[in-house]
């Protein structure tokens, strides 16, 4: 292929590609609510030909949820292509102008040349020298040249990237081994490692065809291998999409379809790294990233009023490590369930100091960290992974804690409390002998009067505890100390010491040899 040329840069319209889209979810939409209609149309219909018209109803309505799922994968890229050809089409326009504006002009493959000779006033300013002023009329066309041609190279190569995502949308499993629902039906009772080596001596298409059939259970199964888990939960997305009908959730779900740009600082934009997704059991979680690279890991608990929907905060935060470490860090964000909400401060307050939301999500937190430590291990080099607790988070990284929780370290941030009937260090059980813990809260932070309170629901202050490395807070960038109610989620945020310390905690530079501590307030 080549690239372009500017005339047809100039008749391109990247938008009716973006209609496209939206008419093929549209679609997808109506497929899928006429296919629901046809499942269930044989409740009051009994008999031989009821049997065989079922059957193969059934078969209909799984061949047009694949193409259902297809379509609504296909417009998500559409979409995608469309903005960034946009994105790209403006550049080279914006080139081409530039050239025209300066008195030059620009051939149908980019190539720059002067329009005329040069001007009495560049001559002028050339000491009156007229071969050097041509000179540097003939320098500036190369310039220009440089300009318009890459981005034409540009626009070819998010026009090649969109093609190459609407062809992957529309390719179907076609793997012909059969995989029965018994696989996945053994999952919930099947150790991990036993589950990743039953994955690892599939045939490449029986795994393809495992995906397909069943990516509910491949997408949030601990175990499975991640690139699988992220195939899967694409299709789990493009399923939510089929059957949301609030517009909010629906443009939620359509975003974590998209693309993003590369939060390591490399130039290609790439799909998002969705470990797990359910819906129905407020789970999200995400890897920003890129574990190949990365030297170290972290995973993000959250805490009051986190949700799906929500969650754009919480990627952000996690991608700040990321992106200031130019990928050294990858890092995970934990939906592992619902979290506790309110509407008004009072209900928010009650919701906060209700247990069960941590006592549920704690076991999942520390199956999914025994994952995170498998895949760490499989790349064969010594990555530390970090937990860190923030807030309502805390109290479930805590009481992870108790049951196995696996860390190199662990990091309470302004947490409700070192984990549920947590006392003392002693309750804590993590699977690493070796686990370096720490805790920080802002002075003035409104989570102090709860932490530690005797008979509280969340336990103990972890910055009191034994064997537990107090960090302070230290001052935001513009010389405020981190201080306060806003400094509860600032601390986390906003540049400050208290967020390099907390980068520190997660690459190892605070707290490998505690006598060398920073003092940050």
């Amino acid at each position: 292929m080549s690239p372009p040329t500017v005339s047809q840069v100039e008749a391109w319209r990247p938008d009716v590609l973006a209609r496209l889209g939206e008419d093929w979810e549209r679609a997808a939409r109506l497929i899928a609510a006429n296919a629901e209609a046809l499942d269930g149309g044989f409740a009051f219909w009994h008999g031989a030909a009821a049997d065989e018209a079922r059957a193969h109803a059934k078969d209909i309505v799984a061949n047009t949820d694949t193409l259902a799922t297809a379509l609504v994968l296909a417009a998500a890229a559409a979409r995608d292509g469309a903005e960034q050809i946009t994105l790209a089409r403006a550049a080279v326009l914006a080139a081409v102008r530039t050239a025209c504006d300066d008195g030059f002009e620009v051939a149908d493959d980019g190539t720059v040349t002067p329009a005329t000779s040069p001007s009495p006033l560049l001559v002028a300013l050339s000491g009156g020298d007229p071969p050097l002023a041509a000179e540097l009329l003939t320098a500036r066309a190369r310039a220009l040249t440089a300009d318009v041609t890459a981005a034409l190279e540009h626009l070819e190569s998010a026009d090649a990237d969109a093609a190459a995502d609407l062809a992957e949308a529309f390719t179907l499993p076609v793997g012909t081994a059969a995989v029965g629902a018994d696989v996945v039906a053994a999952w919930p009772t099947t150790g991990q490692d036993a589950i990743a080596a039953q994955l690892e001596s599939m045939p490449a298409d029986q795994r393809e065809q495992l995906v397909a059939r069943f990516p509910r259970q491949v997408g949030n199964t601990d175990g499975v291998p991640w690139h699988l888990r992220v195939q899967a939960n694409r299709t789990n997305i493009a399923q939510a999409v089929l059957h949301e009908a609030d517009p909010a959730r629906l443009d939620v779900y359509r975003a974590l379809l998209a693309e993003t740009d590369d939060p390591t600082g490399g130039q290609l934009r790439r799909d998002r790294q969705i470990l797990a997704f359910d819906p129905a059991r407020a789970s999200l979680v995400e890897l920003h990233g890129d574990l190949a690279k990365a030297s170290s890991v972290a995973v993000l608990v959250p805490g009051l009023g986190t949700t799906i929907a929500g969650s754009a905060a919480n990627n952000r935060t996690a991608q700040r490590f990321v992106t200031a470490t130019r990928g050294r860090v990858a890092a995970i964000t934990y939906l592992g369930g619902p979290f506790p909400r309110g509407d008004n401060p009072l209900t928010a307050l009650a919701a906060a100091a209700d247990p069960r939301y941590a006592l549920g999500m704690a076991p999942r937190l520390v199956a999914f960290t025994e994952d995170v430590n498998r895949r760490v291990d499989a790349t064969g080099r010594r990555i530390p992974v970090t937990v860190i607790g923030h807030s309502y988070g805390g109290s479930i990284v805590g009481t992870a804690e108790t049951l196995g929780l696996t860390s190199d370290r662990t990091l309470f941030v302004a947490a409700a409390g070192a984990g549920v009937g947590v006392d003392d260090a002693g309750d804590w059980h993590n699977r690493n002998p070796d686990v370096l813990r720490f805790s920080m809260t802002p002075p003035g932070d409104l989570i102090t009067a709860v932490q530690g309170v005797p008979g509280g629901p969340h336990g103990a202050d972890p910055d009191e505890l034994d064997g537990v490395i107090r960090l302070g807070t230290g001052y935001y960038d513009d010389g405020r100390p981190m201080a306060g109610p806003r400094a509860h989620s600032d601390v986390l945020n906003w540049p400050s010491d208290s967020w390099r310390a907390i980068l520190g905690v997660i690459t190892g530079d605070i707290g490998a040899d505690r006598s060398t501590l920073p003092e940050t307030g």
